[in-house]
């Protein structure tokens, strides 16, 4: 006689809450390492359902599910799953959609807030979301809303703390890119271009240095310094030695426009002074 079964219950599993709660966590890894589905296909949101249904606050579910949202520009969807992703987790994302809002949308007031709370949060050291430092973001923060004075002290604090506790090759090269930027933003070109040397010490090939500094060389006069740095940062520009990152243009984004636009000026005036 046939088994008189109901097969709706046949692959019926029961599972305890603390089993609920590590399966949970397990699916939540199988997409967030990458090993498996790529973020935002139908696999990997299957994977995200799953992981939700045995655990609704699983933060790590809820920023996997908005994170293919941020790399395809649809930042409604974006926030509204990160708001989760805070309310189940602020400690250990927080910081992390700060660097979201300072990089992908430059909404520098909501990233500094978020960067601000990290503070509150773990009072006894400084958060490193995505492996940078809150202090060196609120710098960039400050010096997206012409903020200089705010910029300067948050890259000098962050500067000062990693050559402390470390050394200052350990120092992000870019930061001292930025405070170069921000001393000749507030009319210290001798500090700022101590700062681009800096950078070049730890990353002789930067392009946006030489380009920089022989920005600072012409408006002093100094054609032919500045005309050799300016060929310097073309050289390595087109090896690919500049600053820049995945899915958004940096702050200062230097390209070969403004390589060859800068040439054309120091040409300019080395031909008529020569004249």
């Amino acid at each position: 006689m046939a088994c008189q079964s109901d097969p709706e219950n046949w692959y019926q599993k029961e599972f305890t809450d603390d089993e609920k709660l590590q399966l949970s966590k397990q699916l939540a890894f199988m997409v967030g390492s990458g090993y498996y589905y790529n973020q935002g296909t139908v696999p990997d949101q299957f994977l995200i359902d799953e992981a939700l249904k045995y655990n609704a606050e699983n933060a790590v579910a809820w920023r996997e599910r908005g994170i293919p949202y941020l790399k395809r520009g649809f930042p409604y969807e974006m926030h509204t799953y990160y708001q989760k992703v805070i309310e189940y987790d602020p400690v250990q994302w927080q910081g992390w959609r700060g660097y979201l809002y300072l990089y992908f949308y430059r909404d520098y007031e909501r990233a500094i807030a978020d960067f601000n709370a990290t503070d509150t949060l773990t009072p006894d050291f400084t958060d490193y979301p995505q492996a940078q430092s809150v202090d060196y973001m609120r710098g960039l923060c400050y010096y997206g809303l012409e903020d200089y004075s705010m910029a300067l002290q948050f890259f000098t604090r962050y500067v000062d703390e990693v050559t402390q506790e470390k050394d200052e090759s350990f120092v992000d090269t870019y930061a001292f890119l930025y405070r170069g930027l921000t001393h000749e933003k507030l009319n210290q070109p001798d500090d700022a271009l101590a700062d681009f040397d800096r950078a070049l010490k730890y990353y002789p090939q930067l392009s946006d240095c030489y380009y920089h500094k022989s920005r600072i060389h012409y408006q002093r006069g100094e054609n032919a310094q500045a005309l050799q740095l300016v060929q310097e940062a073309e050289k390595y520009f087109q090896q690919g030695y500049f600053h820049l990152r995945p899915y958004v243009e940096v702050q200062e984004q230097i390209y070969q426009y403004d390589i060859d636009q800068l040439i054309r000026k120091i040409d300019s005036r080395i031909f008529f002074t020569d004249r």
